[in-house]
Order: structure tokens, then sequence, then C-alpha cells
């Protein structure tokens, strides 16, 4: 995948715009992080898929504790529906310190990221949810059809990195650094070790900052 991450930090149209720009270029996907500071990366997206015809879309990353995972998986499912199939789930335990300007600390990171799509993947396939973990849900499900998602942890530590390479999809990997690129692709292959072949094909992307400008100067400075 060759993709970018849009911050939300820009007006929802100027996104849409990157987001047409981006699918023109040929890129694979586009992201919108998201931080209570900054707009709502869903109604980006959501802005993002009218404006665009085959660029896959997700939030880069949305994190399982200021919305309730159920919430999530159905937001998630309405972005795949409005997009025609263009989700990717974008999924991770957040920005710590804007979680914790909310009172959030991030407990059990690796537990709920693992069980918010655990549990998004059952109700996408139409399945009714009892869970009793790090978040409760009895008898939770989605009233409409949702097509299969592809899950992408954002991941920066061994255990998660290792953890998405045995039960997601793909990684997206907060570092670009060639060492760091070297030392998180090891520890994709130890997850991977451990993935079932039923899981298919795993795609490892290096999430890295960059910034973009007619005038070199004025990129340096963003």
């Amino acid at each position: 995948m060759y993709g970018l991450e849009l911050t939300p930090e820009h007006p929802v149209g100027t996104l849409a715009d990157f987001a047409a720009t981006a699918e023109s270029a040929g890129l694979d996907a586009a992201f919108v992080s998201h931080h209570y500071n900054n707009r709502d990366q869903f109604m980006a997206l959501t802005e993002m898929a009218s404006r665009t015809d085959d660029i896959a879309l997700g939030p880069g990353i949305a994190n399982p504790y200021e919305t309730h995972p159920v919430t999530l998986a159905s937001r998630m499912a309405t972005l795949q529906e409005v997009s025609g199939g263009r989700g990717r789930f974008g999924i991770g335990p957040g920005d710590a310190s804007t979680l914790a300007n909310l009172g959030f600390d991030q407990d059990d990171a690796l537990r709920r990221t693992l069980e918010t799509f655990k549990v998004a993947q059952e109700l996408w396939a139409g399945e009714r949810v009892d869970h009793d973990g790090t978040f409760r849900a009895d008898d939770a499900g989605l009233n409409y059809e949702v097509e299969s998602i592809p899950v992408y942890v954002g991941a920066q530590g061994p255990h998660m990195t290792r953890m998405a390479a045995k039960h997601a999809d793909g990684v997206l990997y907060n570092g670009v650094h060639p060492r760091d690129v070297e030392w998180a692709a090891d520890q994709v292959a130890k997850g991977l070790e451990e993935r079932p072949d039923h899981r298919g094909e795993f795609d490892f992307a290096a999430y890295g900052s960059v910034s973009v400008a007619e005038d070199a100067d004025a990129a340096r400075e963003a």
C-alpha cells in the first residue's frame, strides 16, 4: 500500500481536495488522523468518499477509548457503505497526551485494541455480540449488512506490532528511519510466525511524517 495520512487541522473541504489529488496521483489509500482538538475524522472521511472513486479511506487511527468500540464499529461500517467498500479500519491506542486531556490513561492498550477490532469483525459479520473484557457489550448487533473491512493496527512498540502481524490485515507502523523500519520488520516476522493461514497476506506500512509544498522553505516551516 502506498498512501498518505491527512490531519484534520485543515477544513473538511480541503481534506477532500487533498484526497482527490492523491487519487489522481495514483495513491492507494488516504487515512485521516484523530485528535479531539481537530475536526472530526469520520465526517472528513465521508466528504472524502463523496469526492473520490477508487482510493481506500479510513481512520488513521481511531482509538477505542473516546468512543465505545461497538459505536466505533458502526461508524466504520457506515464509512464502508458510503465509500462503496473502500474502507480501511485503522485502530490503535491513540495519542497519550490528548487522551490525558480527557481523563483517559490508555489502560490495557494492546488488549483493548485487539478486543475492539475482534468485536467489530463479529458485528460486521452480522453476529450479535456479548463481550466482557476491557469494555462491555450485551447482545449488541448492527441492523444493516456490512462488507468485510480490512483492519490496520497503529503500532510502535514490539508487542503491538507483533499482535498486528498475528491478528490484523496490516500495520501502520509509526516510524520511518531505516533502522526503525528494519526493527519493526523483525517484529512483524515474529508475529507472522503465529499468523493463521486463513488470515491471508499482511500489509506492512511505515507511517512517517512529511511536509509537501510547492515552495521548499514553506514545506520546511509547516
